[in-house]
């Protein structure tokens, strides 16, 4: 008996019938998972990133002796604080064309300069205002800061049910805002922006502790610290 043997054409039919299976799986694999255009973390969603911000104040001229109140003598002495730390290139100073502002810049000058900023980085320049209601000497500076390029609150898609995020409620995926707020007050409260770019670098060791360590391990004692405990007290705040 001759085997039956499948002629060439049908041969051919299911060569393409398993080619074209082939290329639907792959296709639908690269669409779902290797292009996958949707960012499926908070932190490729709303990044955090660096950029040059203005640090400004305005300083309402006229009042106290010598063209200067003392609590904006403060706040000059703070504004200079900050630049020493923060401040990138000069001091910015806009003088008002009234009289008051003229009269109030060699204290805004003196104050600066007496708080740490060096007569060479400050730079002035005059502006025309309106009347003496408008009179504020402006001070400024750049300063590295650290912000969310986007504002938090934006809903693309419908999370209701039966709305349009499909593969959020079918793969249990992060909608767009998740974690945009977090973002958001993390670059706001930094200290220090460029302690998102890069770790600072290690502080130096403490000589008389490290001493003290390497004397006990070589006399084979304990190297622990001991804390008093005789002395502790737990606050009975809320209750016992």
């Amino acid at each position: 008996m001759t085997p039956h043997r499948p002629s060439q054409h049908a041969r051919r039919l299911v060569a393409a019938l398993l080619a074209g299976s082939g290329l639907a799986l792959g296709g639908c694999h690269a669409d779902r998972i290797v292009n996958e255009a949707y960012p499926t973390t908070y932190q490729q969603r709303h990044p955090i990133v660096l950029s040059e911000g203005a640090a400004r104040l305005d300083l309402p001229v006229g009042g106290g002796a010598g063209g200067l109140t003392e609590r904006q003598r403060q706040d000059i002495r703070a504004f200079a604080a900050d630049w020493r730390k923060n401040g990138r290139g000069p001091v910015g100073m806009m003088i008002p064309d009234a009289a008051a502002g003229v009269h109030s810049s060699p204290a805004i000058r003196n104050t600066l300069a007496a708080a740490g900023v060096p007569s060479t980085q400050i730079v002035s320049r005059r502006y025309p205002v309106d009347g003496p209601e408008t009179a504020v000497v402006k001070l400024g500076y750049v300063k590295l800061k650290a912000n969310v390029p986007h504002p938090c609150g934006l809903w693309p898609e419908d999370l209701g049910h039966g709305g349009g995020d499909y593969y959020g409620a079918s793969q249990n995926r992060e909608y767009w805002n998740f974690g945009c707020a977090t973002q958001a007050n993390l670059a706001a409260q930094v200290a220090d922006p460029e302690d998102l770019a890069r770790p600072r670098a290690q502080s130096p060791v403490y000589a008389a502790r490290r001493q003290t360590v390497i004397e006990k391990h070589r006399d084979g004692e304990d190297t622990t610290t001991n804390y008093r405990q005789e002395d502790v007290e737990v606050s009975e705040v809320g209750g016992k």
